[in-house]
């Protein structure tokens, strides 16, 4: 019986380890608000899109990265105000479906 809870206790303790896992990582996309990066039907042009985000983020919605058709939510949202609707490539520690950015650069386009 001792033999089966020990296996058990393994076989959690690596699953849980698989679920939290905290990859660094180097992502290149843009600086979006929450409620315009959630939509189905786009809410604004790529021309627009500056002005809309600070919009929307002035207005309350979370700042998030959105690369391709991943949505990152932003832990530390004052490290990527300033960059709102612009192409990024952003350093950072990411845990699921969230990064903790620790570097942020404007890509040109």
């Amino acid at each position: 019986m001792k033999k089966y809870l020990l296996v058990l206790a393994v076989a959690l303790s690596m699953s849980a380890s698989f679920a939290f896992k905290i990859d660094t990582g180097h992502l290149k996309g843009y600086i979006d608000d929450s409620m315009c990066a959630s939509s189905k039907t786009p809410m604004c042009t790529p021309e627009t899109r500056v002005a809309c985000a600070k919009k929307c983020l002035k207005s309350g919605a979370a700042a998030v990265l959105v690369v391709g058709d991943k949505v990152y939510k932003v832990s530390n949202q004052k490290s990527v105000l300033k960059y709102a609707g612009k192409n990024v490539s952003v350093d950072g520690k990411i845990t699921g479906d969230t990064i903790e950015v620790t570097k942020v650069t404007e890509e040109k386009s």
